[in-house]
């Protein structure tokens, strides 16, 4: 794998009425491996204001963190079978949250590596959605 890759994020949501609705984003970055951890770096910007959001993946067996930071800053780590806390920055104040994954999945090519993650989001004990992550890296 090279170190310039793309990397293609896409999310589907289902809030607690069953209502889905799914996002996709696209940007070049970097990975790299080291020490049995994978690691993405990319700039994701919001459509309309522009903002800029610095991200990193970290992959190491069957955990996954995701810091955001600038538009949007948070840390989420998801593992199978754990719910994890965390604080999540919003435009309207910071809301305490639990991510609770049910699974991470890894699939790993000669130039390609695909990460699925499939978790819930939680809010003071109840659930607020399902989601569904797919994250495609391709060298560039």
């Amino acid at each position: 794998m090279t170190k310039e890759v793309k990397i293609t994020v896409k999310g589907i949501q289902q809030d607690d009425t069953g209502e889905s609705n799914g996002t996709e984003t696209v940007a070049a970055g970097e990975y790299y491996f080291r020490n049995g951890s994978h690691y993405i770096f990319y700039t994701e910007t919001a459509e309309g204001s522009g903002e800029s959001t610095q991200n990193s993946l970290k992959l190491k067996g069957d955990i996954l963190e995701l810091t955001r930071k600038g538009a949007q800053n948070s840390r989420m780590v998801f593992e199978t079978g754990k719910r994890h806390a965390m604080d999540y920055a919003t435009p309207f104040g910071v809301l305490r949250m639990e991510t609770a994954a049910s699974g991470i999945r890894l699939l790993e090519e000669e130039k390609n590596l695909r990460i699925g993650a499939e978790y819930e989001l939680w809010a003071d004990d109840m659930k607020v959605s399902s989601h569904r992550l797919t994250i495609d890296i391709e060298p560039l």
